[in-house]
């Protein structure tokens, strides 16, 4: 009986490893000014080396700068006045899974292409309020008024 507790417990805290593993998509590197991410309903204070996780937003204000490193390196700075989404980020070399989409509602932002970008380029999808960029191993600057 106690092997079978323990090979559950186990069981669950591997489980829930792999799924919080699975939920990081990176990194902040560089903060400057009000940035703020948008996690669920609450709100965390970006501080540079914070885990920056699936589906997060980040919401710069006037001089507010936040530099982002993902696990595939690609590198991502986000400008003032911005409201960014990582809808949906998936990097799995070893099964071979990319999943990379994100959302610029407004403001601007730097985009450098990581591995995903070179692997996988048709995963990589950028969506603003009025159009869609397909990413091909690249860089570009984007700005949404």
């Amino acid at each position: 009986m106690k092997n079978i507790i323990k090979f559950t417990i186990i069981a669950m805290l591997v489980f829930f490893t792999n799924a919080w593993a699975q939920q990081q998509a990176g990194l902040l590197k560089t903060v400057s000014g009000d940035v703020k991410i948008k996690r669920g309903q609450s709100f965390v204070e970006a501080n540079p080396g914070l885990q920056i996780m699936n589906t997060d937003t980040l919401i710069t204000r006037e001089k507010g700068y936040a530099g982002i490193i993902f696990t595939d390196g690609t590198t991502i700075t986000i400008g003032p006045e911005t409201e960014f989404n990582i809808s949906d980020y998936k990097f799995e070399p070893e099964i071979e899974a990319y999943a990379f989409s994100m959302y610029l509602k407004k403001g601007s932002a730097i985009y450098n292409s990581g591995k995903i970008g070179k692997l996988s380029p048709d995963s990589v999808n950028l969506s603003t309020p009025r159009g869609s960029v397909g990413v091909r191993g690249t860089r570009f600057i984007i700005k949404v008024e």
